[in-house]
């Protein structure tokens, strides 16, 4: 029986093509191969093509009697020509947008997958049903596609419009395929200078990522999948505060061209200690059940539950486009495809509460604690630093600063916290008190006693500091009177008798019977209070624009055109860019009702009306993608795009679709 791995067919190999057209539009249902055998895989693609902006909904999945579906992906094209018209050579648009279904078929026989319906622009369109021959086994996968390999796959699109997108296809096609022949002729030089293995550090082996016994570890169980999230956690049981090491990785058999992270996990219920979060995917080589699959870190998390219960570390969620390598050894098609890993529940034990101190600071793991002052003699009346430093394995970040019992003579001014967190599992948090001595003299500081628990033993355990010798001196800086000299047996002495100062003669010359008659004219006072009254009232008008009409978003939009007109005078394509860039986001954030700069341009075409989206959406992200790429691409990508005909063109068509969004906002 031929392996599920293996078939995916070199070429997509259209076998089967059922077209629905009707005015421009173009809807069709095709697969790979219609002769398998059990265990194999095919895959139908519905394509939807036209030369209008439509709306194409998602297909309605028929009742897939003899099938299981095993995956489902989606890509969007478009395409532009030159071609004669009225008035010149002009550019006339198609538009592609495919939906493909992995399909494995349940039994023996002539199968048929039923009709799809799409709807486009509010019209249903049908394909026909498609034939599938599945037989017992042994070259079921030769005769689906052996005797056609050299065929290319048609594209039923538009009469007289050729189809670019094939061209585009073997060409990604070919590129793909010489980078892997680079791939293996670099694999097999560095495999000769390591002496036939690749070091470790090349892949990240020896990590202190590494989790050495998970206690849960999921991995690939199908060799068909173009790739896979694997979870692994070094323990499912653990007490409050207790430290759990989660790792997240990726495995794949194919080439992945983008990876999008759709989803991080929530981890409700945990502290989360980043260990690492990978900025760049590094492959290594492993095998898995006899398999060898691609594997790489994404993620690795080091998770504290906050309190007793069921905690749950969710999935981890990855979209990824990705080409697979046929038996021929070349890479197919490219897929979309989005995985998630699997959830993981944590039992989460409650500390004991027998036996806990009452000086427990809520330290969880294996710690030291330390007092240190810096220096033996201070300054009555000058602060000084207490440090307490927790220091040890687990999360520091977690203790609270012990109850301190502070001698006569010391009073706490100020506290302090600096904490960290390291890959190794171990972490310190150091407490700095301001400590202000108010009397001179021998002042011992008492030692802390901190208890902790340890979840190893499940036991409770206690840690003193050193006390400390303090001696108070003389401040001469210090205000007289301030300070107490310590007396003999630890009492205060008597206090120095404390001198009134006199107020200054300045102060002194004013006499309220010399001014009263100032004081009693009305007018000055009239004067006074009206000038505070003017200022407050013109710095009101100033901050508030009391007075000023408000611009509305249509004038707001105009003065930013004039700008754009004024770069695209200069040829300054980089400020048209920026320019029409931010005018896009305050106008899409008005009619969005949120701040435009605050969040991405999709996250927006999400919250403006419905009846826009569907109408203008297309056009908003064409336009809108010119723009960013005029302010941020590379001189050499932007090609005609710089050239000040097609720059006056691309404004013009993002006026039309600005317009519309402001005269919708002004109808509300």
């Amino acid at each position: 029986m031929t392996k599920i791995g293996n078939s995916i067919v070199c070429l997509s190999i259209v076998l089967s093509s059922f077209v629905a057209q009707a005015a421009g539009t173009t809807v069709s249902a095709t697969v790979d191969r219609n002769e398998m055998n059990l265990g194999d895989t095919f895959t139908v693609t519905i394509s939807a093509v036209s030369n209008e902006d439509v709306d194409i909904q998602d297909p309605r999945i028929p009742d897939l009697d003899g099938f299981e579906l095993l995956n489902t992906s989606s890509s969007t094209a478009v395409a532009q020509k030159l071609v004669p018209g009225p008035s010149g050579m002009q550019f006339e648009t198609q538009r592609r947008k495919e939906f493909s279904y992995i399909l494995t078929p349940q039994r023996q026989g002539t199968l048929s997958v039923s009709s799809f319906e799409v709807v486009v622009s509010g019209k249903i369109f049908r394909t026909q049903p498609i034939v599938i021959k599945v037989g017992t086994g042994g070259g079921g996968a030769a005769q689906g596609g052996g005797n056609q390999r050299q065929q290319q796959r048609p594209r039923q699109g538009l009469p007289g419009f050729d189809d670019p997108f094939d061209s585009m296809d073997r060409a990604d096609e070919d590129m793909f395929n010489q980078l892997l022949q680079q791939r293996q002729r670099l694999m097999q030089q560095m495999l000769q200078q390591h002496g036939g293995g690749m070091p470790d550090e090349q892949f990240g082996r020896g990590s202190s990522t590494n989790i050495d016994n998970p206690a849960f570890r999921s991995l690939p169980t199908n060799p068909n999948d173009a790739f896979f999230i694997g979870v692994e956690v070094d323990k499912t049981e653990v007490y409050e505060g207790e430290q759990v090491t989660v790792n997240w990785y990726i495995y794949t058999r194919g080439q992945m061209e983008t990876l999008d992270r759709l989803k991080f996990p929530d981890l409700k219920g945990f502290w989360k200690e980043i260990i690492e979060e990978v900025p760049s995917i590094q492959f290594y080589e492993q095998n898995v059940g006899g398999i060898p699959w691609k594997k790489a870190l994404l993620a690795s998390h080091a998770l504290f539950p906050i309190k007793a219960g069921t905690a749950s570390i969710d999935s981890y969620k990855i979209k990824s486009r990705v080409r697979t390598l046929s038996q021929m050894g070349m890479m197919t098609k490219p897929y979309e495809y989005t995985k998630s890993s699997a959830a993981v529940p944590i039992k989460v034990k409650p500390l004991p509460v027998d036996g806990r101190p009452s000086d427990f600071s809520g330290a969880v793991g294996q710690f030291d604690v330390h007092a240190t002052v810096e220096g033996q003699s201070f300054p009555v009346n000058q602060p000084l630093s207490l440090k307490v430093r927790f220091e040890g394995a687990g999360n520091a970040k977690l203790i609270d600063l012990p109850a301190m019992q502070l001698p006569t003579g010391l009073e706490q001014y100020d506290t302090k916290s600096d904490s960290k967190f390291f890959k190794n599992g171990r972490s310190y948090k150091e407490f700095e008190v301001l400590l202000i001595p108010r009397q001179e003299g021998e002042v011992m500081f008492p030692a802390l006693s901190v208890s902790m628990f340890d979840p190893k033993s499940g036991t409770y355990y206690t840690r003193k500091t050193e006390p400390i010798n303090l001696k108070i001196v003389n401040n001469p800086n210090a205000p007289v009177g301030s300070s107490q000299r310590m007396a003999e047996g630890g009492k205060p002495a008597a206090a120095p008798v404390v001198v009134e100062n006199k107020l200054p003669d300045v102060i002194m010359a004013w006499q309220p019977s010399t001014q009263a008659s100032v004081l009693a004219r009305p007018w000055l006072w009239i004067v006074i209070y009206s000038g505070v009254i003017f200022s407050l009232l013109f710095k009101a008008q100033k901050e508030f624009g009391w007075g000023r009409r408000r611009r509305t978003l249509k004038e707001q939009v105009g003065k930013r055109y004039k700008v754009v007109d004024q770069a695209l005078g200069k040829d300054d394509y980089r400020k048209v860019g920026a320019e029409m860039t931010n005018i896009f986001y305050m106008v899409m954030g008005q009619v969005a009702g949120e701040a435009g700069a605050s969040q991405k341009i999709d996250e927006l075409l999400n919250q403006i009306p419905p009846s826009l989206r569907r109408d203008h959406g297309d056009e908003i992200t064409k336009t809108f993608e010119v723009f960013q790429t005029m302010s941020f691409a590379p001189d050499e990508m932007l090609g005609s795009l710089k050239e000040k005909a097609t720059m006056k063109q691309n404004i013009e068509r993002a006026k039309k679709v600005i317009s519309q969004l402001i005269s919708s906002k002004e109808e509300k």
